[in-house]
């Protein structure tokens, strides 16, 4: 590997599972630094994400299962289905395992379809892998269920010590709606219209991963209840909260949380981080890897618009040839900052 994408990669791994630690904290893990991020959190594509970046740290994988022993409720796993057919995601098998072992715990009925999907007919690989890319060995005899599902790992020994989840962390805006509102569209969308000035059907629909007419509906409904207000706008309606009120309801009389479209930016980050991986890259030269890198860029860019985090981007256009492997690995840091 290029000896620049070498150290890129090391940096890239520690910073993504820094974020996704912290992402846990907040949800109830335990024994790690709580952050002071102020973006909330999407829990569906924190465990998506897990289920790919996971498996580069053991402890932090085993960590979110405790979690979600504890606190699966909060998981919206219609939701979860929806990300999944909705972006490109690498850890969709280990997350079958995932559901398949939660199946038999006090959430069961919720994860059971999801232990289905998707089909796994490959080999048994080892699911822990090093920063390298390579297998991790299994040590001790093999866990049952993950074998069932093609992957090979040591014994699973929860500590049980994952605590509920912190409502008053900023960051679980979105979780503590589903605590009041239950674990339904109303919590993602009431999220949404606390972090902008206002929302139309369209837009709110596309943001949290449900249909137009799903968003729509509830808007409906919940206008009729006099704290949801209308701004009309042509022939559009938009929505808005008193978001003052709300900040007293829900105990939160500092900032609200910053909204991010979580599921594209980890999306991205998967693609990325397999791309920087592919043993094709070793050998090549700094302008063939620029081309390379910069043909990425150009796959995740919209995802990465669409997360939010657009202009966190360079114009690659202002860096011909060799020069925008720097830019492109300074760009990447950026967005995990």
């Amino acid at each position: 590997m290029n000896p620049s994408l070498h150290e890129f990669s090391n940096q890239f791994l520690d910073k993504l599972l820094d974020l996704i630690w912290g992402q846990w904290t907040a949800l109830g893990v335990s024994g790690y630094s709580a952050s002071d991020d102020p973006r909330l959190i999407d829990p569906e594509a924190l465990l998506l994400a897990t289920c790919s970046f996971g498996r580069y740290e053991p402890r932090l994988f085993d960590e979110a299962l405790d979690c979600l022993q504890e606190n699966g409720w909060t998981i919206n796993t219609q939701r979860l289905s929806t990300l999944l057919r909705d972006e490109q995601w690498s850890g969709a098998p280990v997350l079958a395992a995932v559901a398949g072992w939660l199946s038999t715990g006090k959430y069961a009925l919720k994860w059971r379809r999801l232990s289905n999907h998707p089909p796994r007919n490959a080999a048994p690989e080892e699911l822990f892998r090093l920063k390298d890319g390579r297998p991790s060995p299994v040590v001790g005899e093999p866990e049952p269920h993950f074998a069932g599902y093609g992957f090979q790992r040591g014994p699973l020994r929860l500590r049980g010590h994952s605590q509920a989840f912190r409502p008053l962390d900023r960051r679980n805006l979105v979780v503590q709606l589903r605590a009041l509102c239950g674990v339904n569209v109303r919590a993602e969308v009431i999220a949404y219209l606390l972090t902008h000035e206002t929302g139309h059907p369209t837009e709110i629909a596309k943001a949290a991963y449900y249909h137009k007419r799903t968003v729509q509906d509830a808007l409906v409904e919940m206008s009729r209840s006099g704290v949801v207000d209308i701004r009309p706008s042509g022939r559009e309606k938009h929505y808005w909260l008193r978001t003052n009120e709300w900040q007293t309801l829900l105990q939160r009389p500092d900032a609200l949380p910053q909204w991010v479209c979580w599921p594209p930016y980890f999306s991205a980050m998967e693609r990325i981080w397999q791309r920087i991986h592919d043993p094709k890259l070793d050998g090549l030269d700094a302008l063939a890897l620029s081309s390379v890198l910069r043909q990425l860029m150009v796959e995740v860019r919209p995802s990465i618009e669409r997360a939010g985090f657009d202009k966190t981007l360079s114009d690659d256009r202002q860096y011909l040839g060799e020069r925008y492997l720097s830019v492109f690995l300074a760009d990447v840091i950026k967005l995990l900052g």
